[in-house]
């Protein structure tokens, strides 16, 4: 239950500093530290969703791991393409030439 909150939390998380990175495009540092965040904050909610499912092959619960493996595969896809999406966007629209 407690890797469900982090996952959940940490995934909410990236999509918000990967919003705010697009929201504060203009500033170039800002920006920058908010896209950082939120690839950060996936890669730690992908981390607790394979910590969990581990757990799950520890203590022999094969019905939780089958009955959840599904749903982390589609709910892990989303996070990832909807985390890199808004951070391709913060970073087409920033101002000026150079987007390294």
């Amino acid at each position: 239950m407690l890797w469900s909150i982090i996952e959940l939390g940490l995934g909410l998380a990236a999509w918000g500093a990967g919003l705010a990175a697009v929201l504060l495009r203009r500033r170039r540092e800002a920006s920058q530290l908010c896209g950082l965040g939120s690839l950060a904050c996936c890669a730690g909610s992908l981390c607790a969703v394979v910590l969990e499912l581990a757990r799950y092959a520890d203590i022999g619960d094969a019905s939780a791991f089958l009955d959840t493996a599904n749903a982390f595969r589609l709910a892990a896809g989303t996070l990832l393409a909807g985390t890199l999406a808004l951070n391709a966007a913060a970073l087409a629209l920033r101002p000026g030439k150079n987007h390294i």
